[in-house]
C-alpha cells in the first residue's frame, strides 16, 4: 500500500479544505479490515484483489467515477495463458487478512506502468505448479506467464513487490510464504514487469519492496533476517543492513531517495536510503507512523508521549539531510494515526481519547488533516482506508467497497 504523495507546502501551513462525495460502492468478499493492500488506484481504476483466508480470489478494476467493471478474472475458474495454458488467480492464502506469524510477506498489489503481475497455480487447491501472470491493467487480458514452479508441490509463488520495470516473486511453502523457519529456503525471482523474462533469482531472500531502479529484500543471515538494499534489474546488493527483522514488512512509500518499511504490527520501522542503505534515525522512543512525501519529506508521529503535552506529534524531515521540524497543535483528546500522505494532506484516523472534547467527537473516523493537524475533510467513521489519491478515497466498509470522490470544499 503505497504512501508516495507530493507536497510543496511547510509544515506549518493550512492547507484548503477538502469535499467527500460517496459516487459508488461494491459488494465484495473481503472483510473492511483485510482490504488496504488488496487495492490500488491506478488513474481513474480502481484494482482489486477480491477473497477471503482461501486460495480463490477474483482480480477486477472498475472505473472510478462510476463503479463500471472494466474486466475481471474470476478465481473460481481457470483462465487461458498462452505461456502456462489453465492456470487459476492464487493471489491470497492461509493468514492473508491478519499479521500472524506465518505469513512470509504480504501479497502487492500494485501495477508496473501498464502490467498488473498475479500469482497463479495449475490447481485451485492442493499440489501444484505456479508462478506469475502479467495482466494489462487497462484490459485484464495476460501479456505474459513465467512458471516458477515446474514441479507440483506444496509451494507456492506469490508476488511480494513490484518496481518500476521489475517485479519480485517469492516461493515458499507453505503457501503464507513468517520469517521462514530453518527448514524452509524461500527463493526470490526477479522478473522484467514487460516481458515476464528472468532477470536474477536467490535463495534464503523474501522480496520487500521496489522503487525506481531498486528493491529491498529480507536476506537470512546466521543470526536472523537482514534488509539489503538491490539493483533491481541486475539483483547485486547496493547495501547490506545490521537490523535484523522480524518481519513481514509492509512497503508504505517513497521520498526521493528513501523507502519507508513499516512493520506489520506497526511495531517496527526502517526508513532506507537506496543509494547506499544509509538508515534514518528517530529522536523518539516511541515506533513512529512515517509518511513518505514528494518533494523529499517525511512526516511522522512521535506517539502519545507527545501529543498528550498538547503538539500535534507531526515531525516533519526534508531529504536527503535536513533536520526534523515539529509542528503546531492538534484538537486536545484526539489521537491520530497516518496512513497515506497526499500533496499537503495526511489520511489517517482519528480516534478519541478520555480527554476528548464532546465537541470533537464529530471528527473522530477517517479524515484528512493538515501538517498543523487541523482537519480538512469530513470524517468518515466505520472505514477500512485501501487507498487515497488526490482524487480518489477507496475504503471497505461492511462488506462493500465504496470510493468518494474528493475536491476543493
Amino acid at each position: 500500500m503505497p504512501l508516495l504523495a507530493a507536497c510543496g507546502e511547510t509544515a506549518d501551513k493550512p492547507a484548503p479544505k477538502l469535499k467527500l462525495e460517496k459516487v459508488w460502492q461494491e459488494r465484495v468478499v473481503t472483510p473492511g479490515p483485510a482490504m488496504p493492500g488488496r487495492v490500488q488506484l491506478v488513474g481513474d481504476t480502481v484494482v482489486m484483489v477480491d477473497g477471503t483466508g482461501t486460495e480463490n480470489a477474483r482480480v477486477c478494476c472498475f472505473s472510478a467515477p462510476d463503479g463500471a467493471l472494466k474486466w475481471v478474472i474470476d478465481g473460481k475458474k481457470p483462465f487461458a495463458v498462452p505461456e502456462l495454458e489453465a492456470v487459476w488467480v492464487c493471489a491470497v492464502g492461509p493468514g492473508f487478512l491478519g499479521n500472524v506469524a506465518e505469513l512470509v510477506q504480504r501479497p502487492a498489489v500494485r501495477a508496473a506502468g501498464d502490467i498488473l503481475p498475479i500469482s497463479v497455480a495449475s490447481a485451485p487447491r492442493g499440489t501444484a505448479t505456479s508462478g506469475v501472470v502479467g495482466v494489462d491493467v487497462r484490459t485484464g487480458d495476460p501479456v505474459w506467464g513465467f512458471r516458477a514452479v515446474a514441479t507440483p508441490s506444496n509451494e507456492r509463488t506469490m508476488v511480494t513487490a513490484v518496481s518500476e520495470s521489475v517485479v519480485l516473486a517469492t516461493v515458499s511453502t507453505p503457501f503464507g510464504p513468517g520469517w521462514p523457519t530453518s527448514a524452509q529456503s524461500p527463493t526470490t525471482i526477479a522478473l522484467d514487469a514487460k516481458t515476464g523474462d528472468e532477470l536474477w533469482r536467490a535463495v534464503d531472500v523474501v522480496g520487500v519492496s521496489g522503487d525506481g531502479n531498486s528493491v529491498v529484500v529480507a536476506k537470512r543471515t546466521p543470526s536472523g533476517w537482514n534488509m539489503e538494499v538491490r539493483d533491481a534489474r541486475i539483483g547485486t546488493a547496493r547495501w547490506t543492513g545490521t537490523h535484523q527483522s522480524r518481519g513481514p514488512h509492509e512497503h508504505e512509500g517513497t521520498a526521493g531517495d528513501h523507502t519507508v518499511l513499516q512493520h506489520a504490527d506497526r511495531t517496527d520501522v526502517d526508513v532506507i536510503r537506496l543509494s547506499d542503505g544509509e538508515p534514518l534515525a528517530f529522536d523518539t522512543d516511541t515506533v513512529p507512523t512515517v509518511v513518505a512525501s514528494d518533494p523529499p519529506l517525511l512526516v511522522w508521529d512521535n506517539g502519545v508521549a507527545w501529543w498528550a503535552k498538547g503538539p500535534n506529534g507531526f515531525v516533519t524531515q526534508a531529504l536527503p539531510k535536513g533536520s526534523p521540524t515539529k509542528g503546531k497543535h492538534r484538537p486536545k483528546g484526539l489521537e491520530f494515526r497516518a496512513a497515506y500522505g497526499v500533496g499537503p494532506y495526511i489520511w489517517g484516523i482519528l480516534g478519541d481519547t478520555q480527554q476528548t472534547d464532546k465537541n470533537d467527537y464529530y471528527l473522530v473516523g477517517t479524515i484528512a488533516v493538515d501538517r498543523t493537524g487541523a482537519p480538512c475533510s469530513p470524517s468518515l467513521p466505520g472505514i477500512a482506508l485501501a487507498d487515497v489519491s488526490d482524487k480518489w478515497l477507496v475504503a471497505g466498509r461492511g462488506g462493500y467497497v465504496e470510493v468518494h470522490r474528493i475536491t476543493p470544499a
